[in-house]
């Protein structure tokens, strides 16, 4: 304990230096790109299709996952663009699949990309006859089963901008690896002006602060009401669903996120059992905390290897009450619902709920999740039975490559990591 203090107080110490680094690193990168222009490495012709607007970050040759979303996309009659801040060995072998490919220099992370692709449809003129447009990257592993109806969704007439997931952390904003939007909004001023003056860096949070948090305020102003702001896996829908789905529930319970590492709320049986003994039967048969406990020659069933199932907190709370006083479970099942649906929406869903987006039909699965210890190897296996075997073995191998950096990382990089700045 005494060495995990003392190294949280180096890393703290290392915090200023570390801030200096990375700003000298992303000037650095900025000089050596300085001058250097994006290149169309090919162009097919446009005829006023939907476009998915792709951000790629891949050296040498596409990933198999990505392959997957490019030919879900073909399929569904998407034009493609994909901007690209490494090269690939032949381009020329993906042009069945990409309507315009672009190679960039690599600095601005995922939003140079994105800036990129805007600004060559607008120079183009496309945004006067796309219907819709969807801007996705490729920091997440797409999936096969559920790509199909996904697409099909996210690129629906309807709703004027609709993200994959939303995120409550900091500020509520759309997650920006996946958003869609529709022609009104591609032709904004705003936004146009939005893409025209934003300005590059490779420092993580000036990124997240000018890119993602301020894309979704650009989006909130430009959209024709609030309803037309939303997220296809939003937490009012998985509450919906929660609420009256058994199984959802069921499932929910056994693949919560089980990382102690970061500080978002974790969903836990424990945490449900605690919160039923001071609202309920606290008050209903004035138990003092001490007597509301199971003999300890029985275990501690609030403990949570005990903890597997609504079904074990019911024989536990069936256990304790007095003799003959009727037990309610739909009360119990109540706040289940309500302490579940409020860990789903802590921080990042995405990352937080990596299994039961899976499970909602989101097919796609954030690769930083081990990265950040938002996950353990614990929570990515509950990730990995839930897909066909050749797909997990590619997830898990690109997951394993980027273990927990808290943990990895030394010296400057890893005071970086715990102050987010990579």
């Amino acid at each position: 304990m005494l060495f995990k203090i003392i190294s949280r107080l180096y890393f703290m110490a290392l915090f200023p230096a570390a801030w200096v680094y990375i700003t000298i690193q992303s000037e650095l990168s900025r000089f050596r790109n300085f001058g250097k222009k994006p290149v169309i490495r090919f162009e097919t012709a446009y005829a006023g299709q939907k476009i998915m607007l792709l951000a790629l970050y891949q050296k040498g040759h596409l990933r198999t996952d990505t392959l997957r979303l490019l030919q879900t996309a073909k399929e569904a009659g998407v034009y493609t663009i994909a901007v690209n801040t490494l090269k690939l060995k032949d381009p020329d072998a993906v042009r069945d699949l990409i309507g315009c490919y672009i190679e960039r220099p690599n600095y601005g992370r995922d939003f140079g990309s994105y800036q990129n692709g805007f600004l060559h449809v607008y120079k183009r003129g496309w945004d006067k006859t796309c219907p819709r447009l969807m801007m996705i990257n490729d920091s997440v592993f797409f999936t096969h089963d559920r790509m199909q109806k996904f697409m099909d969704d996210m690129m629906a007439d309807g709703l004027e901008v609709l993200g994959s997931t939303e995120n409550f952390d900091i500020d509520y904003h759309l997650g920006s690896f996946c958003i869609a939007m529709a022609q009104p909004i591609l032709q904004n001023k705003i936004l146009k002006d939005y893409w025209r003056d934003y300005k590059l860096t490779d420092v993580r949070p000036t990124v997240i602060k000018r890119g993602e948090l301020e894309l979704s305020r650009v989006l909130k102003r430009v959209v024709s009401s609030q309803e037309q702001f939303n997220a296809l896996y939003s937490a009012d829908r998985y509450l919906k669903l929660l609420a009256k789905d058994d199984d959802l529930l069921e499932f929910a319970v056994t693949h919560a996120r089980g990382s102690r590492i970061f500080a978002w709320k974790r969903a836990s049986l424990k945490g449900v059992a605690e919160e039923f003994r001071k609202r309920y039967l606290m008050r209903r048969f004035d138990f003092e905390e001490e007597e509301i406990k199971i003999d300890a020659s029985k275990g501690d069933f609030l403990e949570e290897r005990y903890l597997n199932s609504f079904a074990d907190l019911v024989r536990y709370f069936e256990h304790i009450l007095p003799e003959g006083e009727p037990f309610e479970p739909q009360v119990l099942r109540d706040i289940i619902v309500s302490d579940f649906a409020e860990s789903f929406m802590s921080g990042s869903q995405i990352h937080q709920n990596a299994a039961i987006m899976l499970r909602l039909g989101l097919p796609i699965v954030k690769l930083d999740a081990l990265y950040r210890g938002i996950c353990d190897l614990h929570d990515i296996r509950k990730v990995l039975a839930l897909l066909p075997e050749d797909e997990a073995h590619e997830l898990q191998a690109q997951l394993i490559a980027r273990p927990y950096g808290g943990r990895y990382l030394t010296g400057l990089k890893r005071a970086a990591f715990e102050r987010g700045l990579i």
